[in-house]
């Protein structure tokens, strides 16, 4: 048992009062005389007997009158799970949780409903003196300060569903910080929410001794959900007028294989249906194939058209956006003159699509990288500094570099620019004639090009070639290999966007490089797949900026438009590269698009956070278990919110079991048994 007042327990030094006044009688005696004093002798043995245990029964009294009237005042309790309890003024923390499965129905209303009636009941059990802090999942920035009683009660009322999903691990930390920076020291804290396991990272969180926080779960009555998780192309480029394979996840949240019908439009146009089987409590990444028949930007939506439970639908559609670009600009960088005729020149030429620009080394204007999806650097003797340097930029923000050497190159300057993207190092030239032995089918460049290698096949030849050493660590992927094993043709990844390095240079006396079908096969793909790939879709609450690779966007002429809403973005340009931030100003499922002007330059698909789709929640006993494991049982408890008082358990919990009551109860039998004594002895 401990005292909330302990210094009140000075006060049973008065204890002291009645024993003094009890082992000295103050009364005053007068001398009387008898003759026989016989009866008198008798009489006062007898009286003086009763009169003793007449007063030793009422200092008894009236000792533990005192000494329970003392313990009243400090006011006794037994704290719960070692809690200490703090005296004076409280800083409470409530976190309402308002993500989209609250809007699933419990015992008596929704489950938002019951934690904004049950986050007034546990306001109201404070006194006006308290402050007071709310949280939800939008984590608003007004909210961050505490309020006053009549403040937070306007304040619940006004909490409205929000698509943002939050793990409580993140609560509990916004919780701390705002009490934390509080100079009241009773601090308190509550979690009302669904407990979705998807959410409720408990390994992630942090005990505070200073903060007592208590969980109040609600359980959802539906435990089943149908949902598209995810969408991916299985190629990573897109191509007009040629067919596409879109992927879709779909989960099954139930005891029951299920069918789903999945409908898919793209620009506003149906693409047709199909039908998939979607077995219980697992996922099937189902395909859909189309055609889009022109360039441009293309919005598409994925629905689920028909399922077996309607009662959850935000996350049945699911939107994404791409661009078909018109036209591949690619920049060849080249000290040869027959560049822009014929070799490399007269290749890519000959595909319209591709936009080409051509440059010497001593001539290159750095401020147009950014109009660039390829630069192409053929026969360099030598990278100067300020090419290493603008190269290794454009590669970062998501361009794309060939390389290919000269057959008398500064090893030294390739070397600096290598090492600057983690590509490598040019060992030396090796001038053993050799065949190409290996090509990587599993790489997208090849993947559509040839099924398999015919054993005879002729495979380019290397007369000539650079011995290039890479990093085992190094991100990376063999294109073609010698039959030696060094590589003949490779990718690296650098930050955004790739290099293409070649070991052998164009010249004849290197072989037959730039003269090989499965090398000018290769070359054109590189060229393709150096469009912009955009991300494909952002999820609200949690992608909250949009890059644009190599692009620049007058910030005064920007707007994002869609679904009812307008606005104009933060626009932060660094290397040539625009960064929108949006300061989740999205907060519905749509397809949005951004102009610049009157020019729409993208589109972006936005989708809700699927960590709501999921409907399963943990029970009390599994939250009450996992606070055990994670060592948060000295400051975190567990309230049953289905109690008919889980009210009377949060007084508990404010200051333990208390006892002060019972203790003015036995003053008053004390007291009353003082009394009764008199009567009886009188």
């Amino acid at each position: 048992m401990k005292f909330l007042y302990p210094e009140f327990l000075l006060a049973l030094f008065a204890v002291a009062i009645p024993i003094i006044i009890h082992l000295f009688n103050f009364r005053k005696f007068r001398k009387v005389f008898y003759s026989d004093i016989q009866l008198l002798k008798e009489l006062k043995i007898e009286t003086k007997s009763r009169a003793r245990l007449k007063h030793w029964l009422i200092l008894i009294c009236r000792i533990f009158a005192i000494c329970f009237l003392v313990f009243a005042f400090a006011q006794p309790y037994i704290p719960l799970d070692n809690q200490v309890v703090r005296v004076g003024n409280k800083a409470v923390s409530i976190y309402v949780d308002n993500s989209f499965s609250t809007e699933a129905n419990g015992d008596n209303g929704t489950i938002l409903q019951q934690e904004k009636e049950r986050a007034q009941d546990i306001v109201d059990e404070y006194e006006s003196a308290d402050r007071f802090h709310l949280i939800t999942n939008d984590f608003e920035g007004h909210l961050q300060r505490t309020f006053s009683k009549e403040e937070m009660a306007f304040l619940i009322e006004e909490i409205k569903v929000s698509p943002v999903s939050r793990n409580l691990s993140e609560v509990i930390l916004r919780q701390q910080d705002i009490l934390n920076n509080s100079d009241i020291p009773n601090k308190q804290a509550y979690l009302l929410s669904d407990f979705q396991t998807t959410v409720s990272d408990f390994h992630a969180m942090e005990s505070d001794t200073g903060i007592s926080t208590r969980l109040m779960p609600f359980e959802s009555l539906n435990q089943s959900n149908f949902y598209i998780d995810s969408v991916w192309f299985q190629t990573p480029h897109r191509q007009n007028f040629e067919e596409e394979t879109i992927i879709a996840r779909i989960v099954n949240i139930s005891d029951k294989d299920a069918e789903v019908r999945v409908e898919l439009d793209i620009n506003g146009k149906n693409q047709g249906f199909n039908n998939y089987i979607i077995p219980s409590n697992n996922f099937s990444d189902c395909e859909f194939h189309y055609t889009v028949f022109g360039d441009g930007i293309q919005e598409g939506i994925l629905r689920l058209a028909d399922y077996p439970d309607l009662s959850i639908d935000f996350d049945d559609n699911f939107y994404f956006s791409y661009n078909i670009a018109k036209n591949i600009n690619i920049l060849i960088v080249s000290d040869e003159i027959d560049d822009t005729s014929s070799g490399l020149g007269a290749i890519l030429g000959s595909v319209p699509k591709f936009n080409l620009r051509f440059n010497r080394s001593s001539e290159i204007i750095y401020s147009e990288f950014a109009n660039d999806n390829l630069i192409i650097l053929r026969g360099l003797k030598s990278i100067s500094s300020g090419l290493n340097s603008e190269l290794s930029k454009f590669i970062g923000n998501g361009g794309n570099v060939l390389l290919i050497p000269n057959p008398e190159i500064d090893i030294n300057s390739y070397n600096s620019f290598l090492n600057n993207i983690k590509a490598g190092t040019i060992v030396k030239k090796d001038t053993n004639l050799i065949k190409v032995k290996e090509i990587n089918l599993s790489h997208p460049l090849f993947k559509d090009i040839f099924e398999k290698i015919p054993k005879n096949v002729d495979l380019p030849l290397a007369k000539s070639h650079y011995k290039i050493g890479i990093p085992t660590k190094s991100n990376h992927s063999y294109l073609m290999r010698l039959q030696n094993g060094d590589p003949y043709l490779t990718e690296h990844s650098y930050q955004d966007g790739h290099l293409y390095l070649s070991a052998v240079a164009t010249d004849d006396s290197f072989g037959n490089f730039i003269k090989h079908a499965t090398v000018l096969a290769g070359i054109l793909r590189i060229a393709e797949f150096s469009q912009e790939n955009q991300q494909l879709y952002g999820i609200i609450g949690k992608d909250n900026s949009i890059k644009l690779k190599n692009k620049k966007i007058r910030p005064e002429n920007s707007k994002i438009a869609g679904n009812g809403i307008e606005f104009i973005p933060q626009i932060n340009t660094t290397r040539g590269t625009s960064t929108l931030i949006l300061h989740d100003q999205i907060q519905s499922a749509s397809n949005y698009r951004l102009f610049d002007g009157n020019s729409h330059l993208r589109s972006y698909g936005w989708n809700y956070n699927r960590n709501e789709s999921d409907p399963k929640t943990l029970s009390i006993s599994e939250i009450g278990q996992q606070v055990k494991d994670n060592k948060l049982d000295q400051t975190f408890n567990v309230i049953e919110t289905s109690t008919s008082s889980p009210i009377n358990k949060l007084n508990n919990l404010a200051g333990g079991e208390k006892y002060w009551k019972w203790f003015i109860i036995l003053v008053l039998l004390a007291l009353a048994l003082e009394i009764l004594i008199y009567r009886i002895f009188k």
